[in-house]
């Protein structure tokens, strides 16, 4: 009367237990497989190491500005029955200057200037 057939991990050790690789499938010690860096149990041949560009960290991107300020408040101007003709800046050709004054000629002639 002969039993089933032996493989090569079924024989006594004590403390240690069948396992099986989760690449190939084989039966062998736990004693014998490798932890993969996924977690899983491996055979030592079929053991690879983690590529190192997993490991690679970006350079921070701060994307904040340097400084922000708020923007000023509407100024809105009320004046009744006055229909604006033409209205343009005056003072210096500075651009950075900093206050604009505007002159505003009406329907009626009546200039009018801004500050």
């Amino acid at each position: 009367m002969s039993g089933p057939i032996k493989g090569q991990a079924d024989f006594l050790e004590l403390g240690d237990w069948n396992s099986v690789c989760s690449m190939c499938g084989r039966k062998r010690k736990a004693s014998q497989l490798v932890r993969h860096w996924q977690g899983m149990y491996r055979c030592p041949e079929h053991s690879e190491v983690r590529h190192s560009q997993d490991f690679v960290r970006a350079v921070p991107d701060i994307q904040t500005p340097p400084w922000v300020q708020p923007m000023p408040a509407d100024v809105f101007v009320d004046l009744p029955d006055t229909l604006v003709v033409e209205a343009y800046p005056v003072g210096t050709d500075d651009p950075f200057e900093s206050t604009l004054r505007f002159e505003i000629l009406t329907e009626g002639g009546v200039p009018l200037t801004t500050e």
